[in-house]
């Protein structure tokens, strides 16, 4: 080749140099397209568990909108629970790994432990499991949310969900929102959490990346010891390119549920074609 040619291979720098207005755009469209792709797979989850008629008129109204594609249900919890604390400890109250007898307890906490959330996790029942969990206010009050049972096949996907850098993943019983659920919304790896009972009384908290794995992580090791003793020792595969968010250049900011609310929002409606029809 002479060294006249012209080399059109990328700089390594060469995305630091995509405008900021342009990451957040392509960051906003890759997050409408997973949402979408979640509303999608929920809606064939609630026909499945015969819940697609009694949606329209006994879910609900936020979930209502959801699912026929009014709001965007990420902006409307995060609106509704501003200043949700964020949990960044975790302590265990049995070891991970050690014989189960009766539970396993994961209680993460904010920084100055104002806000608790624990989570209860006894042996699972040959198929079904449950999980408790439980959000404390300054050691004073304390809100109780019980699934169960949980589903062996409701909890394998939930995990797969969760294990995502960005969507929305629900966990419930077949009951679904006439029992209590809870809601995670994953966005960059940082998490929100809204759990809902039928008898009024909600709760939210946030968790940072490394909670989120803990979380995983542990839950995976309770109902699935053998496939995560199998993810543990297998090797690190890189994801497909499908799966992952535009890239962010170093002067950007980071666009995670810390940030300001108007990185997620997007003034324009959704396409028709995403409404579902029930």
């Amino acid at each position: 080749m002479s060294d006249s040619a012209e080399d059109t291979r990328p700089s390594p720098g060469a995305q630091d140099d995509i405008p900021v207005d342009d990451l957040i755009r392509l960051t906003r469209e890759f997050t409408r397209r997973i949402t979408n792709q979640d509303r999608q797979r929920l809606a064939l989850d609630l026909r499945a568990s015969g819940h697609q008629r009694s949606i329209q008129t006994a879910a609900p109204i936020p979930l209502q909108q959801f699912f026929s594609g009014e709001i965007d249900l990420d902006s409307e919890l995060a609106d509704r629970f501003l200043h949700a604390p964020l949990m960044a400890h975790v302590r265990f109250t049995a070891r991970p790994g050690a014989p189960l007898r009766h539970q396993a307890t994961a209680v993460f906490s904010c920084q100055d432990d104002s806000m608790l959330m624990s989570i209860d996790a006894p042996p699972a029942q040959g198929q079904d499991a449950s999980l408790e969990i439980t959000f404390s206010l300054l050691s004073a009050l304390a809100l109780r949310f019980r699934l169960s049972p949980l589903l062996e096949t409701d909890r394998r996907r939930w995990l797969d969900l969760m294990r995502r850098e960005s969507g929305i993943a629900f966990l419930w019983t077949r009951e679904r929102w006439e029992a209590p659920y809870v809601i995670f919304v994953v966005r960059e790896g940082f998490a929100r959490v809204y759990a809902f009972s039928p008898h009024g009384f909600e709760a939210a908290a946030r968790m940072t990346p490394d909670m989120v794995q803990v979380m995983v992580n542990w839950l995976g090791s309770l109902w699935f010891p053998d496939v995560q003793a199998e993810r543990d020792t297998a090797p690190q595969r890189p994801s497909p390119d499908w799966e992952r968010p535009p890239a962010s250049p170093r002067r950007a900011p980071p666009a995670h549920p810390d940030a300001p609310e108007d990185q997620w929002d997007d003034d324009g409606s959704e396409p028709p074609s995403d409404n579902l029809e029930w």
